[in-house]
């Protein structure tokens, strides 16, 4: 059989493992190994700390060939600067793509960053190649709703003239999450309802496991004891209601709980300074951890937290909810319960779901699970069986694997079906 040639296209990739970079290296790595993708990366320079060097512009990892565009600008910096980076990829991408048209029988590309899909329409027509859209986040919902843009202004009509021009182009649009199709099919045709699948975010099997609390050695760094952990570990973004966990920790100083906040983003300085204000002893905060450490660092917790405020619903999705599945942990979501992550937590009975929570309710919640420490365990254990079942790695890359196929080569897939209207 003719080998299956891939184009990936997406801002971040190994060895910049966060996010969007994490999925779409573990992806990539289980395509090849198991499906038989021969497949190319076309990412940007990662975001380097000052003391670290760039990467190769090109290199193999895996098996994967990873070329790294040239591109103008910082995603760490001022808004201009992030919008240069962002075309700047886009358009060396496009002129890549057009060099590279021999290497590559389609393209999976990302909304990462967002304006990137013009690149599957623009090789699409001029080059005749299939394009896979694979929406992480919704443009320009998500700028409108940070504030970024004004709602219905030029610019925001404008820009979603561009996203509904490459996702109706698309041979076929991935969603990682039911109310992300809802929002997506008002975006769509008619005739393009069928061609949209729901392959939600996983976690590497081989990677997360539980791990009993007196043998994770994360707890023992840290000196946790016997406290109930309660831990957020990821962006600390402006889309993530994370302030009711300090409230939280205010109402429970007497408690025998920590608080703990790993990772960095726009609100982590707002953060520390509730917490340093307020003289609280009972929260910890730790920067980003090494991937090799993520099964002791969701392990180690007894209750996890994942958050999107309820207006940014279906415009994104946390993905960090299956590895802390995946790890047996409960989950406590700070989100709407008609959300993707709301229903799932929900509808396995892995945790609760407070929607837009007091810092009184959050407290209140902790405290029952204190006194119910089978039902954390019962939680877990269900958490973990979901995710067995739904969401693996895995599963997500058969998934995927049939999603291209049918799509670049149009071949017959069974079990294949699209996003049934209402969920």
């Amino acid at each position: 059989m003719k080998k299956k040639r891939l184009a990936l296209v997406c801002q971040h990739f190994y060895p910049e493992m966060v996010s969007t970079g994490m999925h779409m290296t573990e992806l990539a790595r289980r395509l090849r190994k198991h499906h038989d993708w021969e497949i190319t990366v076309y990412c940007a320079q990662p975001a380097l700390e000052e003391d670290e060097e760039e990467v190769p512009t090109e290199m193999m990892h895996q098996g994967i060939r990873i070329k790294r565009v040239p591109t103008v600008g910082d995603q760490r910096e001022s808004l201009v600067s992030r919008l240069l980076l962002a075309l700047t990829y886009l358009t060396s991408t496009i002129q890549v793509l057009i060099r590279d048209r021999e290497e590559y029988d389609g393209l999976l590309v990302t909304t990462n960053p967002p304006f990137v899909g013009v690149a599957g329409w623009f090789i699409s027509k001029v080059v005749g190649k299939p394009y896979v859209q694979l929406v992480y986040d919704v443009y320009p919902d998500l700028a409108e709703q940070l504030g970024v843009i004004e709602k219905g202004g030029v610019i925001s009509k404008l820009w979603e003239f561009t996203t509904r021009l490459f996702l109706n182009e698309a041979a076929g649009t991935v969603v990682i999450g039911r109310d992300m199709a809802d929002l997506i099919r008002g975006k769509l045709q008619r005739k393009n309802y069928g061609s949209m699948h729901l392959i939600p975010n996983w976690s590497d099997e081989t990677t997360v496991k539980p791990i009993p609390r007196n043998e994770n050695p994360f707890r023992r760094e840290h000196d946790i004891g016997d406290q109930m952990l309660v831990q957020y570990a990821g962006r600390h973004g402006k889309t993530h209601n994370l302030e009711p966990l300090i409230e939280a920790a205010t109402r429970l100083t007497d408690q025998p709980i920590l608080f703990q906040f790993i990772g960095g983003g726009d609100k982590k300085e707002e953060l520390q300074r509730m917490a340093q204000d307020r003289n609280l002893e009972n929260v910890m905060f730790l920067p980003y951890q090494p991937m090799e450490k993520l099964d002791t660092v969701l392990a180690a917790a007894d209750v996890a937290v994942v958050c999107l405020e309820t207006r940014f619903t279906g415009v994104s999705v946390p993905s960090k909810t299956y590895g802390i599945m995946a790890s047996g942990t409960p989950l406590l979501g700070f989100l709407d319960e008609e959300s993707e992550v709301g229903r799932t937590i929900q509808e396995n009975d892995c945790g609760y779901v407070l929607e837009d929570p007091s810092g009184n309710e959050v407290a209140r919640s902790l405290e029952t699970l204190m006194e119910k420490p089978a039902l954390l365990e019962e939680m877990g254990t269900r958490g973990r069986e979901a995710f067995e079942e739904n969401f693996t790695l895995s599963a997500a890359a058969k998934r995927y694997d049939t999603v291209l196929s049918r799509y670049i080569y149009g071949r017959e897939t069974s079990g294949l079906q699209p996003v049934p209207e209402g969920g």
